[in-house]
């Protein structure tokens, strides 16, 4: 009967223990689910701005000579980007680089934002990077 005794309670702290295990997955998918849907949201927006980008862009004709003054400019496709994240006030955290080809033909985005995740302070994170980077071709008409 004894040996019963100190027995007795043992269990309080192993379900304890085991409740702040549980809470702590949960946090812990909270805060990677989160990261998950920022990145992908960064994703889509990059993608809509270089589309936006190049299609407003170029006149190319099959050949791929220039069929108009209306080859990928620098500034045409900084202003272009600019007008598409402006669109939404939510974009307006995201940095974004600009290169284009050689060629003139292919815009590539770099575009990078900064957000805070739930949880992320019992990580040691609450701040998370994010860098998305699209391409995308000018149309080529005729």
């Amino acid at each position: 009967m004894s040996a019963l005794r100190r027995d007795r309670g043992s269990t309080i702290p192993l379900i304890l223990g085991f409740f702040l295990l549980s809470l702590l997955l949960v946090a812990g998918s909270i805060a990677l689910g989160q990261a998950f849907v920022q990145q992908r949201d960064l994703q889509d927006e990059c993608d809509g701005a270089a589309a936006a980008a190049a299609a407003s862009a170029a006149n190319l004709d099959r050949s791929g000579a220039v069929a108009s003054a209306g080859s990928l400019r620098f500034g045409d496709a900084t202003a272009q980007v600019q007008a598409y994240l402006a669109r939404d006030p939510a974009r307006r955290d995201i940095h974004v680089d600009i290169a284009l080809s050689p060629d003139r033909r292919r815009i590539t985005l770099t575009c990078t934002r900064t957000t805070s995740l739930a949880f992320g302070g019992m990580f040691g994170r609450s701040r998370v990077r994010h860098v998305a980077t699209s391409t995308a071709r000018a149309a080529v008409l005729g």
